[in-house]
């Protein structure tokens, strides 16, 4: 039995998709793992839970001092790296118990394998796959047994398998609990022994705010957030991506000075989104591109989150229009439009709200407000929102998978709804000094959905920023002043960008005050990406213009 399953999991469990682009380009686990950032976190009286020391052995993961704890959780954001880490440690079991040539290289963090040698057997069950059925034996019999053993081999297999459990150590490793759908809160135990038996369950947040899962039920509760070392991580990626006559390091540079461009650097809590992006740059570089729309890129993401929640494959056509340029070619939006609507109105209300405290963080309560049960089963099922405990044991809290993801929905409701501009948004620029920047990456996905919008939004925001020189009025000279226009201008800039990668026009975007210098690092004339300057009156630090930003 030990060496069929360690066969088993070779063949299958100890490879993982590069990217969900293409689930069938797949790699051993060894060759593009990156150490996992992973917290311990603690559950408070009041039922919240706190992010304590960093984890980085095995033995941290299954003991509470020197005791064995029975029940660990897993817990992390879609494609946070949860599943990742379950193979990893069921190949690192392998090759304790049956060395191979790909045994474990070396590491700095997870090195204490000998940790799974307690483990004489280990179960692997993915969940999604056992969908219809509650106990963990009969997954066992269908995911492992019906597998390895031939028809006639089923029964006795079987009851050595229960004996297993009477008698020696084992692991059972659960696999994704927010993708199983069975009744109760957790697959059944019942009539195993539980002396022997250690559970390691992975989950989203929002599974496991369910209130019918105790906390005396959570001996260890841990949360990951990504790898350690993103730089080391699109590394190994890229070793997979490229032609080998590619310059790898010249190559990881070109990427690296992308994601600042792009202000993506934050993407490394989501190996899943890291692989994404890089897998799409790749990509446009293999097809000449010199570079890619942020709208794109997370088109590509929305188009793979709706494949989780529902496979169901629809284009666009005559008959039915996609609403922005970048949903034109993809084939699981369009039977999600009307969840995607609401959730994207949703993201609009929170961002654009007066209550900051409630803009990015949302209550239970607040979300059902807004959208339907069945739009909010969505966005769990397909990882657009996590669900997670709050302090109050009636609520829980609420948050898109990233922020830049609701900034993304947040701008294609606005496309839809050019109405909000005057009616909401321009009382908001005037709520605070910094609201341009608030809503920059807002902005410059619109530019990528409509750019007429767009450019009603950049001559609204414009006008509030005239409007506040004459507050700012003795204060010219003040780098407070100096990172105000700075900033707008960096925003508008990013905007035109996006608005040509998508092929936008007329691009008629507005900005009254710009720092020549900027300007002058991308070009030495007086027309700089389509500045035209129609009136100027030098100050110590700016110029003082009208512009419009054309797509000449």
């Amino acid at each position: 039995l030990l060496l069929r399953l360690v066969n088993h999991y070779r063949d299958t469990v100890c490879y993982v998709p590069l990217s969900t682009l293409d689930p069938s380009l797949d790699k051993h686990v060894q060759d593009i793992y990156a150490t996992p950032k992973i917290h311990k976190m603690k559950i408070e009286n009041d039922g919240r839970r706190t992010q304590q020391e960093q984890i980085l052995t095995y033995r941290d993961c299954f003991h509470r001092g020197d005791h064995l704890s029975r029940r660990t959780y897993l817990q992390g954001e879609p494609g946070s790296g949860k599943t990742t880490f379950a193979s990893k440690l069921v190949d690192d079991w392998c090759n304790m118990h049956e060395p191979s040539t790909e045994s474990t290289k070396e590491q700095t963090a997870f090195s204490d394998v000998e940790t799974l040698h307690e483990f004489k057997f280990l179960f692997f069950i993915s969940l999604r796959d056992s969908r219809e059925q509650t106990h963990v034996t009969h997954m066992i019999q269908t995911q492992l047994i019906y597998k390895i053993y031939a028809a006639d081999e089923w029964e006795s297999a079987n009851n050595l398998v229960l004996n297993i459990m009477r008698n020696v150590m084992y692991l059972v490793v659960q696999d994704g609990l927010d993708e199983w759908a069975g009744k109760e809160a957790l697959p059944s135990m019942d009539g195993i022994p539980k002396d022997h038996c250690i559970l390691l369950t992975t989950s989203r947040p929002w599974k496991l705010a369910d209130e019918r899962i105790k906390n005396s039920q959570i001996d260890i509760l841990m949360e990951v957030y990504g790898v350690i070392d993103s730089e080391g991580f699109s590394e190994r990626i890229l070793r997979h991506l490229l032609d080998e006559i590619k310059d790898l390091n010249k190559t990881l540079k070109k990427f690296q000075n992308f994601l600042e461009s792009r202000n993506l650097e934050s993407i490394s809590s989501s190996p899943m989104l890291h692989t994404l992006v890089l897998c799409t740059w790749v990509d446009d570089m293999a097809e000449g591109l010199t570079g890619s729309s942020r709208c794109e890129l997370f088109t590509t993401l929305l188009e793979n989150l709706c494949k989780k929640a529902n496979p169901q494959m629809s284009y666009f056509d005559q008959y039915y229009p996609s609403p922005v340029n970048c949903f034109s070619r993809t084939k699981y939006v369009k039977p999600n439009m009307e969840h995607i609507d609401a959730i994207a109105k949703a993201a609009f209300s929170f961002l654009f709200s007066n209550e900051k405290e409630t803009s990015l963080v949302f209550s239970d309560i607040n979300l059902s407000a807004h959208v339907s049960e069945s739009t909010k089963q969505f966005a769990l099922e397909s990882g657009l929102i996590s669900k997670r405990k709050s302090k109050r044991c009636y609520d829980k809290t609420s948050s898109f998978v990233h922020k830049t993801v609701q900034e993304f929905l947040a701008a294609l409701h606005i496309s839809n709804n050019t109405h909000v501009i005057d009616d909401i948004i321009s009382e908001y620029l005037k709520s605070d000094s910094d609201s341009y920047l608030v809503i920059s990456q807002v902005f410059i996905f619109l530019c990528g959905f409509n750019i007429l919008a767009a450019n009603k939004l950049s001559a609204l925001t414009n006008q509030v920023n005239d409007v506040r020189d004459v507050f700012y009025h003795f204060y010219l000279q003040s780098l407070t002043l100096l990172h105000y226009h700075f900033g707008f201008q960096s925003v508008i800039l990013s905007g035109y960008r996006e608005a040509v990668a998508n092929k936008n026009t007329p691009i008629d975007l507005h900005l009254s005050r710009f720092d020549q210098h900027l300007c002058t690092e991308h070009s030495t004339g007086s027309n700089f990406m389509g500045f035209q300057s129609k009136q100027t009156c030098n100050n110590t630090f700016t110029r003082r213009v009208d512009l419009s930003l054309s797509g000449t």
